[in-house]
């Protein structure tokens, strides 16, 4: 189709340019007319009587929303004159993008994800930024960590507010500041490891260079200050120097401290609120407080200060309504972070996104809460590609406009946004939901991240899955994964990269418990045959390093590959001391395979539920091996 811009404003012709250009269309002095008018009563509105639309909004940025609309209606009623109406139950909507955990999204991946917030309709994005912007008075801070340089936040700024959407500064003024901490010149900032000394000049200056130097690239007054999860707090240096302190005490202290300079700076702040539950909770906990539960602060929160209730978890909206009841006894000013479970491990967690976020926007709604955005972390290492992301960030949308997402609707949008629909998209999500995970992945089980990464000998997870066809079960998905043919966007590679994941499970997943089986049976014959399938495996896993190198090069600054690199490079190097190891067996150099020798053990039995049988993993570390990765 083809389309006149002229009644536009400048800005706005620039970017519906470039929407209409990247879903084929073409823009000139003929076709159709596009006409924007504001609106206060909060709808959002497509008109279109057959030769001119009129997109309405009352916030600026739903004009995109209106016009991906307008673009999917058209289609469906071959030109024929429509009315369509919209409206957020929503005031602020969002999304926040972790650029910490390794992988620090590219520029040009920081404004295709500015351009989905835009396209659905999402007028805010939080940039999770622990130690990944710059402050000039220290060198070290975000050192070879792939930091935004203030130049391109200001880019990044002006790219968000051309579309309507508000870019805020994510920081950490507490805890969470491990990579930075790890440097020896830090010792005198330093509580624990990840965790900032309280009540020290030295931490109150490096505070206040963190909030001016986040703060100064953006538009936007708005920042969010961290101080979650600071679990030992009070617990480190600082219990040497100042002695057991309530902590409590500790915690208001420090916000006071890290608020009083926000006022100074003319900002408005906001802090995950879990440190207030956890420090009152006698299991440390953040969700397990009764409904009556007294919150006695030795002062009142000050009033310009946001909390922001998270909760990725909860399958049941009463939890929700519950913990929204609990943070009123704290403030008034109250908004919900809900999750997009790219974090899962290799793959997105889709089941539990979807189950999650519905249930919280749905206490949300009902419990009045205005503000709500949706996080994607990349926690352990960015495994996941960060384009996983576009599903649960269109999902989320969805919830916030109709407070559901049918399937119909879905795929028009990752139809128009991706060439993809969601059907397939959910093909990513059955890497984790093989029978023996819980309805919906309650318990975010991650059997691809372990199986993948589990030495092929040594196989700490075989005992987990050993009763189990899981090649079987990945064989399949492999298959369903081949039918998809490339639709000429971004999402290719990342489907392909997916495939080639479906493949190495195909043979990796069970070939331990294989091993392991013809071993001890004597029967040399299948050990042979095994050789050759890890050998086959061994060209697949290289393959599909490679594939994840391209995606990562293609979303993220190059810092923080290094750690993929070793772990998938890991993964190919044991199997190749495997195929070595079983040579000198079947050539009688050695006696015995050790490693064949141990049984096998379950890795985490769940004795409340015979039909979990699967588990999560955790982390990286806690799979390649039983001795000590990491630490001493």
């Amino acid at each position: 189709m083809e389309f006149n811009l002229s009644l536009l404003e400048e800005k706005k012709r620039e970017m519906t340019k470039l929407f209409l250009e990247k879903q084929g269309h073409k823009c000139g002095s003929k076709g159709i007319l596009v006409e924007y008018r504001k609106i206060s009563d909060g709808t959002l509105q497509v008109n279109y009587d057959g030769e001119r639309v009129i997109l309405s909004s009352g916030r600026e940025g739903e004009y995109y929303r209106a016009l991906h609309l307008f673009l999917q209606e058209i289609e469906s009623m071959v030109g024929k004159p429509f009315l369509r109406e919209e409206k957020c139950r929503f005031s602020e909507t969002g999304i926040m993008l972790d650029c910490s955990r390794n992988g620090t999204l590219s520029i040009s991946m920081m404004k295709e994800m500015i351009e989905l917030c835009a396209a659905v309709g999402l007028n805010q994005l939080y940039l999770y930024m622990e130690d990944v912007y710059e402050i000039p008075q220290d060198p070290y801070f975000g050192a070879f960590r792939g930091r935004y340089t203030d130049k391109e936040l200001r880019e990044l700024d002006m790219y968000g507010m051309s579309m309507g959407v508000e870019l805020i500064p994510a920081i950490q003024t507490l805890a969470h500041l491990h990579t930075y901490l790890r440097w020896p010149k830090t010792k005198k900032l330093q509580d624990t490891e990840d965790i900032l000394l309280v009540g020290d000049k030295n931490t109150e200056e490096f505070v206040r260079w963190m909030i001016q130097n986040a703060t100064k690239p953006f538009s936007s007054r708005k920042i969010h200050v961290g101080m979650d999860e600071a679990d030992l707090l009070g617990l480190g240096r600082y219990l040497k120097i100042n002695g057991y302190r309530e902590r409590y005490q500790i915690m208001m202290e420090h916000l006071k401290m890290v608020h009083q300079i926000c006022r100074e700076e003319h900002l408005e702040g906001s802090i995950w609120s879990d440190m207030f539950f956890r420090l009152k909770s006698p299991t440390g906990d953040y969700y397990d407080l009764p409904e009556e539960t007294v919150f006695e602060l030795s002062e009142p929160l000050p009033e310009d200060l946001t909390l922001v209730y998270w909760d990725y978890y909860h399958h049941d909206e009463k939890i929700y309504d519950k913990n929204i009841k609990l943070h009123r006894k704290l403030t008034n000013r109250i908004s919900f972070a809900g999750g997009g479970w790219t974090w899962n491990g290799i793959a997105p967690n889709y089941s539990k996104a979807r189950k999650t976020l519905q249930e919280g926007l749905a206490s949300c709604e009902k419990q009045k809460i205005d503000q709500v955005f949706c996080t994607f972390w990349f926690d352990n290492g960015m495994e996941t590609p960060a384009r996983t992301a576009i599903y649960s960030a269109v999902y989320f949308a969805q919830l916030c406009y109709y407070g559901e997402a049918d399937t119909d609707k879905m795929d028009l949008w990752l139809k128009q946004l991706t060439g993809y629909k969601e059907e397939e998209f959910l093909l990513l999500d059955m890497f984790d939901s093989p029978k023996g995970v819980l309805e919906d992945n309650k318990n975010a089980d991650n059997p691809s991240k372990y199986l993948l990464y589990q030495d092929v000998l040594i196989g700490l997870f075989d005992g987990q899955v050993e009763q189990m066809n899981l090649d079987v079960y990945y064989q399949e998905l492999n298959e369903k994964l081949e039918k998809l043919s490339p639709r000429g966007s971004s999402m290719d590679e990342v489907f392909i990269y997916y495939r080639g994941l479906a493949q190495v499970l195909a043979k990796k997943s069970m070939m331990g418990v294989k091993l392991r089986k013809a071993y001890q049976n004597k029967q040399e014959s299948e050990l042979v045959q095994l050789k050759d399938e890890m050998e086959s495996c061994l060209d697949m896993l290289w393959q599909l390093k490679e594939m994840r190198k391209k995606i990562w090069f293609n979303e993220c600054k190059p810092f923080g590959y290094e750690v993929l690199d070793i772990r998938l490079g890991g993964v190919g190097t044991r199997m190749e001391s495997a195929v070595q190891r079983l040579e000198s067996y079947l050539k009688k150099e050695v006696d015995i395979l050790e490693e064949l020798e141990e049984k096998t053990l379950i890795y985490d039995e769940d004795t409340q539920c015979a039909e979990h049988t699967l588990c999560a993993g955790g982390f990286w570390q806690n799979m390649v091996s039983a001795g000590n990765i990491s630490g001493i």
